[in-house]
């Protein structure tokens, strides 16, 4: 029997943990030019090797791949890392920021080194979740802690131009990526809202089979009247099954819809 290789396990010296989805690929609503832009980089993993032996002795390519997810939250950005991990068969690592970023001088530079050293060279996808808090606009220089704050960073910048190895940051705005750092993108994806009839496809897929929805409900109508990712989506429908199965109901009403709906605009200080 083939021998498994272990997995390092979440801790402040390895601050990043392995992310999966039970999702297949065909349930995950995007785009067109999206779905095409992960393509690509899906070409990569996979012909990374037979590409960098197409100069020889000298590529003239970086290694590594580094690609970023921008878009509103809940636009599916870390489901889509988690299934490209799963299509490719190679593992993804969400790498904690919190437990990163240091506010102590030659903090930052310590904590990022274990993830770095620990998988490079595996063929493991790094990601990099709210990026903007790592990799966003320097500060200017005013103290001599502003100077060690930027050369972490651009030491953490190189690091992961070098790494070996798809590395995947997403950020809710492009603009708040650094832009000497974007410039090191091969490829920017844009995860905008979803459509109207992307919406709609959000809601069916959202819909548990145990429990489907009330024959007053129209999925097209509330696609119509409220604005909604398929984060939020998510988090709606998983709202209005407790309460039906709390009510003891065989159908979601529209009621309890409009109570996960009322919540989730709250959440995000929207004003109906």
């Amino acid at each position: 029997m083939e021998d498994v290789p272990m997995l390092p396990e979440f801790s402040n010296s390895f601050p990043a943990v392995q992310i999966t989805t039970t999702y297949e690929w065909h349930e995950l609503v995007l785009a067109a030019n999206v779905t095409q832009q992960i393509e690509e980089v899906r070409m990569w993993i996979t012909h990374k090797k037979t590409l960098m032996e197409a100069w020889g002795d000298r590529p003239p390519i970086k290694r590594g791949y580094r690609a970023l997810f921008y878009g509103p939250p809940g636009t599916e950005k870390s489901l889509t890392a988690a299934l490209l991990g799963k299509i490719v068969n190679k593992e993804v690592f969400r790498v904690d920021l919190s437990l990163i970023v240091s506010k102590y001088i030659g903090e930052t530079e310590k904590n990022s080194g274990p993830v770095l050293d620990q998988t490079e060279g595996k063929g493991w996808i790094l990601f990099f979740d709210e990026a903007d808090a790592l990799f966003g606009k320097r500060t200017g220089v005013k103290d001599s802690h502003d100077r060690y704050a930027n050369q972490e960073v651009s030491f953490l910048l190189q690091r992961i131009e070098d790494y070996n190895g798809l590395v995947i940051l997403a950020s809710n705005k492009k603009d708040n990526i650094d832009e000497a750092f974007s410039r090191r993108f091969q490829t920017m994806i844009h995860f905008a809202m979803p459509t109207k009839a992307e919406q709609i496809q959000l809601w069916n897929n959202a819909i548990p089979k145990l429990y489907p929805i009330d024959g007053d409900v129209n999925l097209s109508h509330i696609a119509s009247e409220y604005n909604l990712s398929g984060g939020s989506i998510m988090n709606i429908v998983q709202h209005a099954t407790l309460l039906t199965i709390n009510d003891g109901l065989e159908k979601i009403p529209l009621a309890h819809l409009k109570s996960g709906i009322t919540k989730e605009y709250a959440k995000e200080r929207i004003s109906l």
